[in-house]
């Protein structure tokens, strides 16, 4: 549960941090729409976050750190690339 309340607050941070950003809200949702878990408004805290498995194990992938959390800056950067590859 301490994972999805982390996600959750990340989740929150992302949304803020993508505003000035119109060009990438719809990329951003689209990823995040893959990224959620399966039924993701049947199970508390109803927000389209990923199984705290999987961020662990995509965190561990990325970073080399099972609990870190991507910044504002690696988001952008990320939807960027998204775009890119589309």
């Amino acid at each position: 549960m301490r994972t999805n309340l982390r996600l959750a607050s990340w989740l929150l941070r992302s949304a803020l941090t993508l505003i000035p950003h119109s060009d990438l809200w719809v990329i951003g949702f689209i990823e995040l729409k893959r990224f959620a878990r399966p039924r993701w408004w049947s199970k508390a805290p109803f927000l389209p976050i990923p199984g705290s498995d999987y961020w662990r194990f995509r965190m561990e992938s990325i970073y080399g750190d099972a609990g870190a959390m991507p910044s504002g800056k690696d988001l952008i950067e990320f939807l960027r690339w998204c775009l890119e590859i589309r």
